[in-house]
């Protein structure tokens, strides 16, 4: 049976119904949500329902509950959303206040910051309640290791994936994605993935960290007026291409799991003037985005740094449209991998330790329901990954590819 968890706020000023979309949203068949407030106020708040929307959650299902409304059930959980002693006692097998300011009387923006930091919350809660007690930690601690490298990139001195030797998410020779004292050439130049000059200069400063290892763009064929969601979207390059691509009359939607990577997103939105983007946390295993609402998702070099691939294209696929595509560049195994060389967390990050065959991958698609399938590997990538591990010849077990599909 599912734990109950309940969310409680004073006067129903939305934090609780935010916690409850979440939980719903991310924690289906994990944990039964409920949310009420010690003063309702018999609607929900306006601003709270357009936020969550952009999150794929429609808050109009939920209503405004007061403590009396509740099933009289035994909680497993209950979290209060930052009145403290101000809010009512209610048992339970574990009772905690997460702090979270009240929204009411914020900016939009501000009430993002909040509706973001709710989210990361109930992501925390539901990896938690999963791992009791049969989590697969290998899986959490590559996961781990993945968010922390790349919010470091983010908040590094130089835009590369390397950052700077002082700031730099491969840190000394002990601790480097490149596997060596080199850590000034482990990235690839961005013209060399397939990026035409005209393309850089669209992008606002600071979207291009050097991170992919193809152009999605290539192989996507948008057209205007599309909705195109990008898996893993870093600090928004191709977000911010599609974007040029579909017009205003089009909409693109960048999910990362890093708040560093979404707010210099967010940032590079705003200096860029793009209106029809927007940048949502989350995992690609489990999107905030609702069932059958886009047509094209792109991704660069990221479904490979996920520990549950099969688990990404089964999220891709749901929330494809009849008819939606998948385009996406990404590393693919054409040999298989040292057993040293799978197990460093470096070279994982590093979007090589974490690549597999092209059968299997076609296997994974297929088992999600995608068809006419293509993976098409680029050997001339082989160049490039060279330099994210010299030394250690990764370009002869990886190279990247151009893989689509389509939602019939």
């Amino acid at each position: 049976m599912s734990p109950k968890v309940l969310f409680v706020c004073v006067e129903n000023s939305c934090r609780s119904q935010m916690a409850e979309g979440f939980a719903r949203l991310h924690g289906d068949n994990v944990v039964e949500a409920w949310s009420a407030g010690s003063k309702p106020s018999g609607k929900i708040n306006d601003t709270a329902v357009q936020v969550m929307k952009e999150r794929g959650v429609d808050l109009t299902r939920q209503s405004s509950k007061g403590l009396p409304d509740l099933p009289k059930v035994k909680w497993d959980y209950v979290f209060t959303m930052g009145c403290g002693d101000a809010c009512p006692t209610l048992p339970a097998k574990l009772r905690e206040d997460w702090a979270i300011p009240d929204p009411k009387n914020l900016s939009t923006d501000e009430f993002r910051q909040v509706r973001d930091q709710i989210e990361k919350k109930i992501l925390d809660l539901i990896r938690e309640i999963k791992g009791a007690p049969h989590v697969d930690q290998t899986k959490e601690k590559v996961k781990e290791f993945v968010r922390d490298r790349y919010a470091k990139i983010a908040g590094g001195k130089k835009q590369s994936c390397c950052g700077t030797k002082e700031d730099s998410c491969c840190g000394t020779k002990e601790d480097s994605c490149c596997g060596s004292q080199n850590t000034e050439t482990c990235c690839s130049d961005s013209k060399s993935l397939g990026y035409s000059v005209e393309e850089l200069k669209d992008a606002p400063e600071g979207a291009d960290l050097g991170l992919g290892c193809g152009n999605p763009q290539a192989i996507a064929n948008l057209k205007a007026g599309e909705v195109v969601l990008d898996l893993g979207s870093g600090a928004g390059i191709d977000c911010f291409l599609a974007a040029k691509r579909v017009g205003a009359q089009g909409h693109v939607i960048g999910i990362d799991m890093t708040h560093e990577m979404l707010s210099k997103a967010r940032e590079n939105a705003k200096k860029g003037n793009f209106p029809n983007t927007e940048f949502r946390l989350g995992e690609i295993e489990h999107l905030p985005v609702a069932d059958n609402s886009v047509d094209v998702i792109i991704s660069n070099c990221v479904v490979n740094l996920s520990p549950d691939k099969p688990q990404v294209f089964k999220e891709a696929f749901r929330v494809l449209k009849s008819g939606g595509r998948l385009a996406i560049s990404d590393v693919v195994a054409t040999a298989a991998l040292p057993e040293d060389a799978k197990k460093d967390l470096a070279l994982y990050a590093g979007c090589m330790a974490g690549a597999v065959a092209i059968p299997e991958l076609e296997a994974m698609l297929a088992s999600a329901g995608f068809k006419d399938v293509r993976i098409q590997p680029k050997d001339s990538s082989r160049e490039f990954i060279r330099d994210w591990a010299p030394g250690r010849k990764i370009e002869d077990y990886v190279v990247s590819a151009n893989i689509t599909g389509r939602k019939a």
